[in-house]
């Protein structure tokens, strides 16, 4: 690696290529936390390619820190070592900040799917949530994502933070920890807002169950009660479908990200 580096070096301009290695690590660095882009059933390779291809066009945005002017990327080996380290976790840190906001929609179909009786069925096993509704919704979501302008939310992301931050130096704590508490706080309410009509129509649902239990105990309630539950859970996702996507994309692309100064 270091000899490819030499090589690169001397077809570059002076000073030219430390920009590079660390916008590159920045940017690498977030595409593999995103979503959509930082799926597991995407293979690594295309992933590596992404972030190589805007690597030039960002680099032309960064400042490199004042502390990191005098370092080239032919130089010391530890001092490099240290800005790369430091521009990864600036990028796992901006891209797990948007992915915090998408879990909502894997927290939200899970409580969705516990409501509904659908969660025995076993769906795929990964990092989306282990049952039907998951699968589709994750699957569905990352579409509607894609299509809006998750790709551009991207450029745009790593762009402001290349400008407002200069590449090489370490994220402050102080400004990180309160902003992570924030969105992982408006995660929960996005994912509590879009389960809510699954779960009071689940309640609602069981309550009444309960009631005509409690009127006719001779009336099989049960094996009346869970396909009914399952039909009426099945038709109500058929329909809000569209408007919890609605809601989940418009809060993802929406996502207020702090200056990580």
């Amino acid at each position: 690696m270091i000899a490819g580096l030499a090589q690169v070096q001397q077809v570059l301009p002076p000073g030219a290529l430390l920009p590079l290695v660390l916008v590159y690590a920045r940017v690498q660095a977030c595409v593999l936390v995103l979503p959509a882009l930082g799926e597991q059933v995407l293979p690594v390779r295309v992933r590596v390619a992404i972030a190589m291809a805007l690597t030039p066009m960002l680099a032309q945005a960064a400042q490199v820190d004042s502390a990191a002017g005098g370092v080239d990327a032919g130089g010391p080996i530890y001092a490099v070592a240290l800005l790369v380290a430091a521009e990864i976790v600036t990028g796992l840190a901006l891209g797990m900040m948007v992915r915090l906001i998408a879990m909502a929609l894997d927290i939200a179909t899970t409580a969705m799917a516990q409501t509904a009786s659908l969660s025995q069925i076993v769906g795929v096993s990964n990092e989306m949530a282990p049952h039907p509704i998951g699968n589709l919704l994750h699957l569905a979501g990352i579409a509607v994502v894609m299509a809006l302008g998750l790709p551009a939310m991207l450029c745009d992301l790593l762009a402001d933070s290349l400008r407002l931050r200069p590449a090489g130096g370490w994220p402050d704590i102080q400004v990180l920890l309160p902003a992570i508490v924030d969105l992982v706080r408006s995660s929960f309410g996005l994912a509590l807002v879009i389960a809510a009509p699954f779960v009071l129509g689940g309640f609602l649902f069981q309550a009444l169950s309960g009631v005509i239990a409690r009127v006719m105990p001779a009336l099989p309630v049960t094996f009346i009660v869970a396909p009914a539950a399952v039909l009426l859970a099945l038709v109500a996702l058929t329909v809000m479908s569209p408007a919890v996507l609605r809601i989940w994309a418009d809060a993802v692309l929406s996502v207020p990200l702090p200056v990580l100064p």
